[in-house]
C-alpha cells in the first residue's frame, strides 16, 4: 500500500515538473508581431510619403519579438488588421530609415513642427505687434492677404503713409495658426501677428520699420488682385531692396 502510494507521489511530481517545464517553455517561445518598415539597402523613407496599400505590401512586415520583451517593445504597433487599416492615408512626419518599427510618433507631429512646415522655400516667417482695431478687427484671420503700411516723417515735417508689404500671407493671429481655431474662440482679441515673406523682404522690412513713426497698420486686401504676391514698395514709397 506504501509502495502504491510513493509511486503515485512520484507520478503526480514527475506530472508536475513536465507540466511547469512545458509552460516555460511556451511562454519562452511565444511571440508577439509587431509591424517594421522594409527598404532597399540604405534607402530611406520619405518625409511626405503616405501609406496606400501598395506601400503596405511592399514595405511594410510582420516582425516577431519574444513575448518576454513585449514591454520594451510597447511602443511599436502591433501587426493587427485594425493597425493596418488605421495606417491608410497616414504620413510620415520626417525621413525614417528601413528596419525601423512602426509606432505612432513618426505620423504626429507637434504644432510648433506643422507650423514651420507651412513657410514656403525661401521665405521667412515674422511677428509684428499691432492693435486689433488698427487691423480691420475681426476680419484678419490666418489665411488672410494684407499690406502691411507705415507712416513716415519727411524732411519737410509732413507725414507719408507707404507700403513696407503688399500681398503677404497671415500665417497667425495671435497663438492662433488656422481659421478654425480663430473661429472657435470666437474673434479674440490679440496684439500681434504673424505674417510670412521672401527673406531679403524681411529683412528690408525690419529696416524700414524702424524707421516709421507710431504703430503699423495691417490692410486687409482682395488676394485676387493683379497685385503680385509678397511684394514690396508701393504708389507712395520705393520698393524696398
Amino acid at each position: 500500500m506504501m509502495r502504491s502510494i510513493i509511486h503515485a507521489c512520484a507520478a503526480l511530481f514527475a506530472f508536475g515538473a513536465a507540466f511547469y517545464y512545458y509552460q516555460d517553455v511556451t511562454r519562452m517561445t511565444e511571440t508577439v508581431p509587431k509591424l517594421r518598415l522594409v527598404t532597399e539597402e540604405g534607402a530611406m523613407i520619405a518625409a511626405g510619403t503616405e501609406i496606400d496599400e501598395a506601400f503596405l505590401d511592399t514595405n511594410v512586415v510582420t516582425q516577431t519579438v519574444p513575448a518576454a520583451l513585449a514591454g520594451e517593445f510597447r511602443w511599436a504597433l502591433d501587426d493587427t488588421p485594425a493597425n493596418r487599416l488605421n495606417l491608410l492615408g497616414q504620413a510620415f512626419t520626417r525621413d525614417v530609415p528601413g528596419g525601423t518599427f512602426l509606432d505612432r510618433t513618426l505620423f504626429f507631429e507637434s504644432p510648433e513642427g506643422a507650423f514651420a512646415r507651412r513657410i514656403r522655400a525661401g521665405h521667412r516667417a515674422f511677428s509684428i505687434p499691432v492693435e486689433a482695431n488698427r487691423a480691420v478687427e475681426n476680419f484678419i484671420e490666418p489665411g488672410s492677404r494684407v499690406d502691411v503700411m507705415g507712416t513716415f516723417e519727411l524732411p519737410t515735417g509732413a507725414l507719408e503713409a507707404r507700403h513696407l508689404l503688399e500681398n503677404v500671407e497671415v500665417m497667425a493671429v495671435g497663438t492662433f495658426a488656422t481659421r478654425g481655431e480663430y473661429e472657435r474662440a470666437e474673434a479674440p482679441g490679440y496684439n500681434s501677428v504673424t505674417l510670412q515673406a521672401p527673406g531679403a523682404l524681411v529683412t528690408a522690412f525690419v529696416v524700414e520699420s524702424a524707421l516709421a513713426i507710431g504703430d503699423l497698420v495691417l490692410v486687409l486686401r482682395n488676394p485676387c488682385e493683379a497685385a503680385s504676391a509678397d511684394c514690396v514698395g508701393g504708389e507712395t514709397g520705393e520698393a524696398l531692396r
